[in-house]
């Protein structure tokens, strides 16, 4: 058997621990052998000990249900630490060796260690994401400046002024206070508008310096809120073409940032910066081509930092509609005009692209048929490096590209007659999110919608939802030495779960995940608890399956979604396992909403 200490050591967070702490656990620790079939612990029971298994196999029981099963270097019964008795009844399935820690000795490295402890209240807490900075010490990309939030680059109180001060008196403000705008307010502290120094410049040609502010201002005002991330700022910046943008909090005035505040923060640092400006500037395809390489690469190593899939995703977004739009501007001039609307489905429509994503698009459309933009716009997608939709999901295929009606006739097909492959189009293009053109049409769409949906559907689509069961087993992961495909047994229960929820209860327009859940919570539709777990479990998924693609990237090698054990630390291993049984407990909750049950396949050996 190996030496406690030897064993303790290798194991997180014991890993965390100096020498004398360990000295402190080790003074404290017995090893105890416990026969298959002893009662460790009762449910409502307050243990006198943690538990380390050495080997054996130890099952947590709600009355006679097993909630989990834990296998060598697991650790239980910590939940007494924070003063709470079991909520599980631990039970020995297989005749088991533990180091048995008693409850002082333990107590006393969790008070005094501060890392020791978080570990365990953010385990069982489930705030996944935080253990990013509990276990490593390195620079992280939340500490990048592209994802800090607004609000941490608004370094003055803003200067506003009413509607009724004049040119000259504004000037004097922003002379007094050294900035070069002043933000005009309504009573309720609201931004009606906001005057620059370039505004002033107008006033020299035509103007009088005794004219109000708002002969001048800039109205309505450009504005994002603080909670909005610096990358967010950059590009609305750049799409408005403005240098200032009025920050808000609770839809007040909260600063002001400009295109040089931002400048400070992004410049050298991120070629990615560098790379939407060229997006912006770019007059043909092959421009876009070379961009979008770099592109790839640029995010890759961004990727394996450690980003929050949150964060990046929301970044990545904005690149990417920036070459959609920017591909269609360039080839609509060659095309007659029509009345339309480019939409993007799937991960792209959700707001939650990654590094490698293929084309999921279509086009709604009044009056003539844009058809070859269309085909046009697919093909100069591809060119540039966004791979066609294998299922064919575009919008240069004839059945994706149709005129609002017959849009509306879809839908309303789908939901009343739910066979097999109108279930597949309902997962599709409910995620639908207008890119380019004609937004009208998309809430036209919307409206629609909402009058046809059917019960049978969404129970069906509620099925699809828990139709694949996470491979959880007796020994933890199966199949972790072959690969677990993320998409497949983590991703796509959440993302098809959310999205019924969120049908079921009205709310259509949002098509991201984590928002979907969010405005569930809101709703009541889901407790607070299981939207925090879920919006946990789905983060940590994503950021495995990112940090997956982006080393095939930078290897040059094919992309999926499997893991295996060996790609994965320890702490990698402990989450997976945690947010695969939250995914099992949603598909519960759906099933009893739902009445919904799993299909049985029964062998024939």
């Amino acid at each position: 058997m190996i030496p406690p200490r030897e064993f303790i050591r290798k194991i997180h967070p014991f890993s965390f621990l100096s020498e004398d702490d360990l000295d402190i656990i080790i003074s404290g620790l017995e090893v105890e052998l416990f026969e298959k079939g002893k009662t460790i612990y009762e449910k409502e029971q307050t243990s006198e000990y943690v538990y380390v298994i050495f080997s054996g196999l130890v099952g947590l029981y709600d009355d006679e249900a097993v909630v989990d099963y834990l296998t060598k270097s697991e650790i239980f019964g910590i939940i007494s630490l924070f003063g709470h008795p079991s909520n599980l009844t631990a039970r020995v399935i297989e005749d088991t060796v533990c180091y048995v820690v008693a409850y002082r000795q333990f107590k006393a490295i969790f008070d005094a260690n501060k890392r020791f402890a978080s570990f365990f209240s953010t385990l069982l807490n489930r705030r996944f994401r935080s253990f990013k900075t509990i276990t490593s010490d390195k620079k992280i990309l939340e500490e990048a400046s592209f994802v800090l939030e607004v609000e941490r680059i608004v370094y003055k109180k803003p200067v506003v002024c009413s509607p009724e001060l004049t040119i000259a008196d504004a000037a004097s403000e922003m002379d007094k206070n050294s900035v070069s705008s002043i933000v005009i307010v309504g009573n309720d502290a609201k931004p009606i508008g906001i005057l620059t120094h370039k505004d002033l410049k107008k006033v020299l040609i035509r103007g009088d310096r005794l004219d109000l502010v708002t002969e001048f201002m800039s109205s309505p005002v450009k504005t994002i809120n603080v909670q909005a991330t610096i990358f967010d700022a950059f590009t609305k910046m750049i799409d408005a073409g403005i240098d200032h943008l009025v920050v808000t909090k609770e839809e007040k005035v909260f600063g002001v940032i400009t295109r040089k505040d931002i400048q400070i923060h992004l410049e050298p640092s991120f070629s990615i910066v560098k790379l939407f400006r060229k997006i912006h500037r770019a007059a043909s395809i092959d421009e876009l081509k070379t961009v979008s390489d770099t592109l790839r690469v640029s995010v890759s190593k961004i990727a394996m930092t450690g980003p929050n899939f949150f964060d990046l995703t929301r970044m990545l977004r904005s690149v990417h509609d920036a070459i959609v739009s920017k591909v269609i501007k360039i080839l609509i001039d060659r095309h007659t005009a029509a009345q339309f609307l480019w939409i993007h489905m799937g991960s792209s429509g959700r707001k939650e692209e990654i590094i490698v994503t293929d084309q999921d698009n279509a086009l709604i459309y009044i009056g003539d048929n844009p058809a070859a933009l269309a085909n046009d716009i697919n093909e100069s997608l591809a060119n540039i490096g966004l791979p066609k939709c294998p299922g064919n999901y575009m919008a240069s295929n004839s059945m994706w590209n149709q005129p609002l009606p017959v849009w509306k006739e879809y839908f309303k097909q789908w939901f009343s007659e739910p066979i097999p492959y109108h279930l597949r189009y309902l997962s599709v293009f409910l995620d639908m999110r207008p890119v380019y053109g004609d937004t009208a049409l998309y809430n036209d769409l919307l409206e629609s919608i909402k009058p046809v949906i059917k019960t049978e559907a969404l129970k069906l689509m509620a099925e699809d939802a828990i139709e694949i069961r996470p491979p959880l087993g007796i020994f933890g992961i199966q199949g972790l030495h072959h690969g677990v495909d993320l998409k497949t047994y983590g991703i796509y229960p959440i993302v098809n779960g959310a999205r019924v929820l969120a049908v079921d209860s009205g709310v259509l327009g949002i098509t991201n995940t984590k928002e979907r859940l969010e405005a569930l919570s809101a709703n009541t539709t889901i407790s607070n608890e299981m939207c925090h777990d879920l919006i946990e479990s789905y983060g940590f998924l994503q950021d495995l399956r990112l940090r997956h693609h982006a080393r095939a990237v930078l290897n040059q090698s094919p992309t999926n979604n499997l893991v295996t054990a060996k790609e994965l630390s320890q702490i990698d291993l402990l989450i997976l396992k945690e947010s695969l049984k939250i995914v099992s407990e949603f598909q519960k909750f759906l099933m009893k909403k739902y009445g919904v049950s799993r299909t049985v396949i029964y062998s024939q050996l």
